[in-house]
């Protein structure tokens, strides 16, 4: 297995919901496993020796970037 920082792995989090949010359908079947595999990275996150208080906030973080960048550009 690759062995990546805890950031790296928040990096790879947020680039996977990107292109999960941004290219495929939400009745898709790969929707659902994309969330599989994000939460696979988070469990390794919070597994990890160098963030054991790590907490499922990657995607709420994202989000929450995102939707600031949608207003933005509506307004």
């Amino acid at each position: 297995m690759i062995k990546l920082t805890t950031e790296q792995m928040r990096d790879v989090i947020n680039a996977l919901k990107h292109y999960q949010n941004h290219n495929i359908s939400l009745s898709n079947p790969r929707f659902k496993e994309f969330d599989l595999i994000i939460a696979i990275v988070e469990d390794a996150i919070a597994t990890s020796s160098s963030n054991p208080q790590f907490k499922r906030s990657a995607y709420l973080e994202w989000a929450e970037e995102s939707l600031a960048e949608c207003i933005s550009a509506e307004n």
